[in-house]
């Protein structure tokens, strides 16, 4: 019995190999409905979403994504963030003032898709903190993008040594 159901399961395995495989091959990719479906019925669930809720979903998914997530084939430029970082953030986020006042993060080395996503919700008012907010309210969103690509190919700050150095000269 045992035997029989490891036959099986290496059976299945088998299968879902060739047919991965065979649709690594083809240039027609599966939509994310399709791929969703397939999922559903491998799992034994057999229900279809209701249209309405379905309909709000994709709405809301749409919102999302065009708010948070895309932006129009824009490419950040690393000289127009050094300027903006230069003359707006590096007077609380800058080497001399990091290390002192730890209420200003060290964003040097941070993810430019965190930073990035940090920028957006002061200026969407989403994250509250009256300088940043005002600060970022009148930048656009390439703006943004740059200063988030810049401080993201900076090497960390390292803190420790830093405040070492300040207070043995």
């Amino acid at each position: 019995m045992i035997r029989t159901s490891l036959v099986n399961g290496a059976i299945a395995i088998a299968v879902a190999a060739i047919v991965l495989s065979l649709s690594a091959c083809t240039d027609e990719q599966p939509s994310t409905e399709d791929k969703v479906a397939s999922r559903v019925e491998s799992l034994g669930i057999e229900s279809e979403p209701a249209p309405k809720l379905e309909a709000e979903a994709k709405t809301e998914v749409e919102t999302l994504v065009d708010s948070k997530v895309i932006t129009k084939d824009y490419i950040p430029s690393l000289v127009s963030g050094e300027k903006l970082v230069q003359n707006l953030c590096s007077q609380c986020h800058g080497d001399k003032i990091i290390p002192f006042v730890q209420s200003y993060p060290n964003i040097k080395g941070q993810k430019a898709g965190y930073i990035l996503k940090q920028l957006r919700d002061f200026k969407s008012d989403e994250r509250q903190d009256l300088y940043m907010q005002s600060v970022v309210k009148h930048l656009s969103d390439e703006d943004l993008q740059d200063v988030a690509a810049f401080y993201g190919t900076l090497k960390p700050l390292d803190l420790y040594n830093r405040t070492k150095e300040y207070y043995h000269q």
